[in-house]
């Protein structure tokens, strides 16, 4: 008897996959929406969750990154004989907690884009099949679908298949709480591109026929994949260089920047789509999924990374923070990418030699986050692309423009504005709800 597909498997628990592409990147949000709500109280050092997933892990929060084990079966498009000690069948231990199944380009399941999420709280499969796009949050499922991949050759012949059968054991296969079902269902709907009707439809493509092209969410959505794709591929190689090569001090600070580079463009191709979803929506006020989190936490993970988005532009960022941080309301994953993002504009505006300083206070029931520079910006020349982006030719750096990037603070519960001093540099002042 042929063996059942993942599809299969899903058919006989869902009454019907419908969708398709939109509704995968919607249930990718709101998967790690929950996790967010569900792990970000855990310390670093704690392994809160087990994703394996294809083709690709596309967890992009470094708070749940530090907090799961991720396994990515990726069917294998590069020669792995080019890297040392490469065996086919054992997995690549990248840096954190990614490991990567290499799969053959031809197997059945790499045809089936899926995940497949164990944590103590919920078990949750995702399938972008044949059919269109299902999830279930069916123990029993869950359960099928982890032997069926635990008895493939690829994790059966695994050296870690003893380490990841000890987290399933650990987390075990259980019936989710209903709020959280609810949550997940919400953040899906919210997540998912509305269509207009028909007669909107026309009007819409008259408007933008008059009133000059716009981007439309679709090819932002394809644009975005299709951008991050080879770009993960290639931080992924870069990782396996840095790890298993050994190479020079000099090598390894281009690898670094390399590794940099791609991380970078794939949080702005992110943060662009999540701005054209907010835009389509039109749900702006309450749309994330708000929830309290450690600003010291936080400010502990970006200040590094601040740090070298200043070095990497010759520029120098100095922080002064309180003795004693609050708890602020905000959605994790977007607080981290928008304050990556502005600090990334910070910098390439500057001049090199330039100095940022960042002062972090309250304000009543807000928190005020400043970034002072003492030097007047660049003149370089922005072009409007559409109602969401614009563009520098001088550096080529794609970036959301200042109404979209105030809207999303606005969605964060926060406000954010930017006051010029003439000849002098900018304040850049952002305010964030405390936890009450």
């Amino acid at each position: 008897m042929q063996e059942e597909t993942l599809t299969q498997l899903m058919a006989a628990v869902e009454d019907r996959l419908d969708g398709g592409t939109d509704r995968w990147y919607a249930g990718i949000a709101a998967l790690e929406a929950i996790l967010l709500s569900t792990l970000v109280s855990l310390p670093k050092e704690e392994i809160g969750g087990l994703i394996l997933s294809l083709p690709s892990s596309f967890i992009r929060s470094q708070t749940l990154l530090e907090r799961l084990r991720i396994g990515i079966f990726s069917p294998r498009q590069f020669n792995v004989q080019s890297l040392p000690a490469a065996d086919d069948l054992a997995p690549q231990s990248l840096p954190g907690s990614i490991l990567e199944f290499p799969l053959d380009p031809q197997d059945p399941l790499a045809r089936e884009p899926f995940a497949l999420v164990i944590t103590p709280q919920f078990n949750l499969t995702l399938l972008r099949g044949t059919v269109g796009f299902g999830f279930s949050f069916d123990s029993q499922l869950a359960q099928k679908v982890w032997l069926k991949l635990k008895s493939h050759p690829v994790l059966a012949n695994s050296e870690q298949l003893g380490s990841l059968e000890e987290l399933v054991e650990k987390f075990g296969f259980r019936e989710p709480d209903y709020k959280l079902v609810s949550n997940f269902s919400r953040q899906l709907i919210q997540n998912i591109p509305s269509p207009l009707p028909k007669t909107e439809k026309k009007a819409q493509q008259k408007k933008e026929s008059t009133a000059g092209p716009d981007l439309d969410l679709e090819l932002l959505q394809a644009l975005t994949h299709e951008v991050r794709t080879p770009l993960t591929t290639i931080r992924t190689l870069t990782q396996l260089l840095l790890r298993r090569c050994k190479p020079t001090p000099e090598i390894s600070k281009h690898l670094e920047v390399i590794e940099q580079e791609c991380t970078a463009q794939i949080n702005r191709m992110e943060l662009i789509f999540h701005a054209a979803q907010l835009k389509a929506s039109a749900q702006n006020d309450g749309a994330m999924n708000l929830v309290p989190i450690s600003l010291e936490r936080v400010l502990q993970e970006s200040i590094p990374r601040w740090q070298q988005q200043a070095h990497r532009r010759q520029v120098s960022l100095e922080v002064s923070l309180p003795h004693k941080l609050p708890a602020i309301v905000s959605d994790p994953a977007v607080l981290d990418q928008m304050l990556t993002n502005l600090i990334e504009q910070f910098t390439r505006n500057l001049p090199s030699g330039g100095h940022i300083q960042v002062e972090v206070s309250t304000a009543g029931h807000q928190l005020k986050l400043r970034f002072i520079t003492d030097s007047a910006p660049a003149n370089n020349f922005f072009k409007s692309l559409g109602n969401l982006l614009v563009f520098q030719p001088e550096t080529g750096n794609l970036s959301l423009n200042y109404n979209v990037t105030k809207n999303i603070f606005r969605s964060l519960g926060g406000r954010l504005t930017i006051r010029k001093k003439p000849g002098h540099g900018e304040v850049l002042t952002i305010f964030l709800p405390l936890r009450s």
